[in-house]
């Protein structure tokens, strides 16, 4: 049985384990674990040199005593539910003999000076049998943690239509320090992070953000809505309270440059808009409706032109269309929108650099000046439009923002 192994880097006269970096590498997963790890976090196979120290240890204690014992005596590494780490097992003392060859990377030993240490991988002499059993153990480790794993990925599926996951086992509240009983706290779906309760449920009635995250160190996540709700249910509160968290948030998008709020009857949908590109039309999650951004309308099945002529018709006798054909005029008084210089149909800026485009004739306009941004023919054409820049560097108007 072939494996590999990490060089033992520590002082054979020292009594401490230190590693020579910030993290070392398990030889049998290859996971890079922090060094303050006793054993790898994914595999838990102990650290190559810890478990080198544990040997020569074993071998010194056991030597005091009279005899030799002829039968190997292993104890099973115990897995720490708190922190994942295990503890080194004990082996009986075995001397080795004057020319030795390491079991780990098979270098002949010339034993001179007694030394149990190879002079090749650094690793601590071990018997073919000592070896064989270390590396049955490991086997066994590494399957009991497949089996773990496989079953709880299980019961994360079963689990995949709650609000949140619950906590297999007992935990440390981040917050609170209060231990927390098996599926009595909460895990959240994304970074499987836990959590009490009862701390989760002092976020919601405190925060002054309108998304929350999840309070472990270096963790980013947001902390989903459905989670939230769950936790409200489950403490017997009124969801006002995560209800009061969506009202932050839409008074704080509709606070912001550059954001829109869908213009649909009670749809709480808002988008950041850099720049609103193509035919001006975004579609609404929240009501699945497409929105114009230019008309600030929904009007599915008629392009910008056919809406507002349709309209003026419908504002003779419609309040609201009347309503509608008001507030476009509004805003064009308010210089927020214009109409065409070449078809005629009001179009709006949202965002970005002072050159538009109709989406309706596909003229290209001066936002500053409400007029073409080229002559008569076309991009290129300096004869007339707003000739920005064109006289020594002169812009088209004071406030222009670039109109190319």
């Amino acid at each position: 049985m072939a494996t590999s192994s990490v060089r033992n880097t520590t002082n054979d006269s020292s009594s401490n384990v230190t590693p020579v970096s910030a993290y070392w590498e398990c030889v049998d997963c290859h996971t890079y674990n922090p060094s303050a790890r006793k054993s790898c976090k994914i595999c838990r196979r102990v650290r190559q040199d810890l478990l080198d120290q544990c040997l020569k240890e074993s071998k010194t204690q056991n030597s005091e005593k009279t005899g030799v014992e002829s039968k190997l005596k292993t104890s099973s590494n115990q897995i720490s539910t708190n922190n994942n780490e295990s503890t080194c097992f004990t082996t009986t003392t075995t001397t080795p003999p004057p020319n030795w060859y390491c079991v780990i990377c098979s270098h002949h030993n010339c034993n001179n000076d007694s030394a149990t240490i190879c002079a090749g991988c650094g690793s601590i002499f071990m018997t073919n049998i000592e070896y064989l059993n270390f590396v049955h153990e490991q086997e066994k480790q590494l399957l009991r943690y497949q089996e773990d794993s496989k079953a709880f990925q299980e019961d994360l599926r079963e689990q995949a239509h709650a609000a949140y996951y619950k906590n297999n086992d007992e935990f440390e509240c981040i917050i609170c320090y209060d231990l927390i009983g098996k599926n009595k706290g909460v895990l959240f779906h994304h970074c499987l992070h836990p959590m009490c309760k009862r701390c989760l449920l002092q976020m919601i009635e405190t925060s002054t953000e309108p998304l929350l995250k999840c309070p472990h160190d270096d963790c980013t996540t947001i902390i989903g809505e459905r989670e939230l709700r769950g936790v409200v249910k489950d403490m017997k509160r009124d969801q006002k309270l995560v209800d009061r968290l969506n009202e932050i948030g839409v008074r704080w998008a509709e606070s912001r440059h550059k954001t829109f709020h869908c213009i649909t009857p009670d749809c709480k949908q808002w988008w950041f808009i850099e720049q609103v590109q193509g035919n001006n039309i975004v579609y609404c999650d929240g009501c699945k409706h497409w929105i114009c951004m230019t008309c600030v309308a929904v009007h599915e099945g008629q392009n910008c032109l056919e809406y507002q002529e349709d309209l003026k018709i419908r504002a003779m006798n419609d309040i609201t269309a009347r309503k509608d054909q008001e507030h476009l005029e509004e805003m064009i008084k308010r210089k927020e929108a214009m109409h065409c210089p070449g078809c005629q149909v009001i179009i709006q800026k949202l965002s970005g650099c002072d050159w538009l485009q109709c989406t309706q004739c596909k003229m290209e306009i001066c936002w500053p000046t409400r007029g073409p941004r080229w002559g008569p023919g076309g991009r290129g054409d300096t004869s007339g439009g707003c000739r920005c820049r064109m006289d020594k560097g002169k812009l088209c108007a004071k406030d222009c923002q670039n109109c190319h």
